[in-house]
């Protein structure tokens, strides 16, 4: 799988799947075994789900450059023509929304 965002989510809601089967299958009380279940997933998750997390950071911190730019004007637009000039054109940023 290539998207992080879903990778991400298929662990995080199988190991709770499991948590929560395992333990109400121990003979816990199903509310309870889904309160430690979520807290055990989570756990887990921030051991272990590192790498993902981080990769799915880039994504937004990269969706977000792209569509907001740096947030300096002047600096795309002297990117972007040092993009043309290097032959590396892309589709100048969108100005940053006035408030």
């Amino acid at each position: 799988m290539k998207n992080a965002w879903l990778k991400y989510t298929i662990y995080r809601l199988g190991m709770f799947a499991l948590f929560t089967i395992g333990l109400a299958l121990l003979g816990m009380p199903i509310l309870f075994a889904v309160l430690v279940a979520g807290m055990l997933s989570f756990a887990i998750s921030m051991l272990f789900l590192s790498k993902l997390r981080d990769e799915i950071s880039k994504q937004i911190y990269e969706k977000r450059q792209r569509t907001f730019g740096s947030g300096d004007p002047e600096s795309d637009l002297e990117n972007a023509e040092l993009d043309a000039l290097e032959g590396n054109a892309k589709k100048s940023p969108a100005k940053p929304k006035s408030k």
